[in-house]
């Protein structure tokens, strides 16, 4: 993230661990865990030497999560009916992890399998190479159809 850029985080919003001295006085242990509250985003940083300098990356990591939020998940979340960064529950946001969009077989036989559209392809080494045209073309097709049934249908009630 751009240093130029600064803003604050409320403390309200954050749930910051440190570890316990378990261990050895020579070996102490640095790491930090920092958890934002309202988007349900943790990190857990162990890269620095000490907690001060851990504690520092990982909130400059959560400032560039969150400054990117709006242009990506914010959107997606705007989507899903939130209206602010401060009203996003982790719990009722569904996860675009959670769903498959491709299957790849590559042993017997080769093929490509789009799940959103039922495309499939056998040239699954060109998919594997990045090439995917041919489904992001499919699903635009498949999105175009489902907005003009659904402007049709408006029209009709009319």
């Amino acid at each position: 993230m751009d240093e130029s850029i600064k803003f604050k985080i409320p403390e309200k919003h954050l749930e910051i661990t440190l570890p316990r001295h378990w261990g050895s006085v020579n070996r102490p242990e640095t790491w930090v865990r920092v958890f934002h509250i309202p988007t349900g985003i943790s990190l857990f940083c162990d890269q620095e030497r000490n907690q001060i300098q851990n504690k520092g990356k990982a909130l400059a990591i959560l400032k560039s999560k969150l400054f990117a939020m709006p242009r990506a998940g914010y959107a997606y979340a705007l989507a899903q009916g939130v209206q602010q960064v401060d009203e996003i529950q982790p719990r009722q946001i569904k996860s675009l992890t959670s769903k498959l969009i491709r299957e790849y077989f590559l042993h017997l036989y080769t093929k490509v399998k789009d799940l959103r559209t039922n495309v499939e392809t056998p040239a699954a080494a060109e998919v594997l190479d990045g090439e995917i045209d041919f489904f992001i073309t499919a699903y635009l097709q498949q999105q175009n159809q489902t907005t003009s049934v659904t402007k049709e249908a408006l029209d009709n009630s009319k």
